[in-house]
């Protein structure tokens, strides 16, 4: 089984904040992110968002209500994350920001070369029982399965869903998205009690990331025929 986990990503639910505060030389400059890290392309900025992506695959976006750094990690060994190392000094840097919650949310797909039936017969066939209920109207059904585990001091929401991957200069290939999403209030008054909570949180990012990883590979995964194919996100438009 390949490397199932492509793309990670970290979100701040923050009240109230300025998204112009995310800007190249403020990132730069307190040490958010390393001086000599390059940009993929010119930064989108403008009152409502703004977004920096890197060259190293980290993509950073703000908004008036959160912050969401993101990493594809095509077969990156966990060491290699850099997301959370990012947010801990975000966060370090901007501490008097009002932070509701923290979203550790990884997701991969699995993809389905040259097997044009192949997302939909997983999600049809493997996923749900067969049933005269798929056989209504003049097309395949399109599905969906949201999942909510409940963990030790925590909640994994996953949906599994059909998916088209656009790939530069190919056509579309099927695929079956599986999207995490371990969310965290985060407790005690606004500033260092808040901030304290977050940092708690943010240091089981690895735990989430192999519970995630444990329960996509090994529970649906598993000795399923056609799984082999499972694409980097860094590698798809």
């Amino acid at each position: 089984m390949a490397q199932d986990i492509q793309e990670l990503s970290i979100v701040l639910g923050i009240r109230n904040q300025n998204p112009t505060l995310l800007n190249l030389d403020f990132l730069k400059g307190s040490g958010v992110v390393p001086s000599d890290w390059e940009l993929q392309r010119p930064p989108v900025l403008s009152a409502g968002s703004s977004q920096i992506v890197f060259k190293n695959g980290i993509n950073i976006v703000a908004n008036p209500q959160s912050v969401t750094c993101s990493q594809s990690l095509g077969t990156n060994a966990q060491e290699e994350v850099q997301v959370a190392r990012v947010v801990r000094n975000y966060v370090s840097t901007l501490p008097n920001l009002d932070y509701l919650a923290i979203g550790i949310n990884p997701r991969s797909f699995v993809t389905f070369e040259n097997q044009p039936d192949g997302a939909r017969k997983f999600m049809a066939e493997t996923l749900l029982a067969p049933g005269s209920w798929q056989e209504i109207g003049s097309a395949p059904i399109q599905t969906r399965v949201d999942v909510i585990y409940t963990l030790q001091g925590r909640q994994l929401r996953l949906t599994i869903a059909e998916a088209a991957l656009q790939i530069p200069d190919k056509q579309p290939i099927p695929a079956v998205l599986f999207a995490g999403n371990f969310h965290y209030d985060l407790a005690g008054e606004m500033g260092e009690q808040r901030v304290r909570c977050l940092h708690q949180r943010l240091e089981n990012w690895q735990t989430d990331l192999e519970t995630y990883q444990d329960i996509v590979v090994n529970k649906f995964l598993a000795k399923k025929a056609g799984m082999e194919n499972i694409l980097p996100i860094r590698d798809a438009s």
